[in-house]
């Protein structure tokens, strides 16, 4: 289970191929469980707080470049009431 969730704004996903090329670099850096990559962004579940130099490196070497990221704790989810 993720403990922690990382939005991650990007300069640069002008195209599909873009978004794709992010994905995969995203998966090099160590921490990232998934990531969701969309053209406005993306959406990391993390082991351990990302490495912010890490992340604009591999975004880099997508041609991409990291415009801010916000992190949080993960929570866990919540058992239905049943009542």
């Amino acid at each position: 289970m993720p403990r922690y969730r990382a939005h991650v704004e990007i300069n640069g996903l002008l195209s599909v191929h873009a978004v794709r090329a992010v994905w995969t670099a995203l998966t090099a850096v160590p921490g990232i469980l998934t990531a969701e990559v969309s053209m406005t962004g993306a959406v990391l579940d993390l082991e351990r707080p990302i490495d912010r130099e890490a992340l604009a490196t591999a975004l880099a070497a997508a041609g991409v470049e990291l415009r801010s990221v916000r992190q949080e704790r993960g929570t866990l989810p919540l058992m239905p009431d049943g009542s």
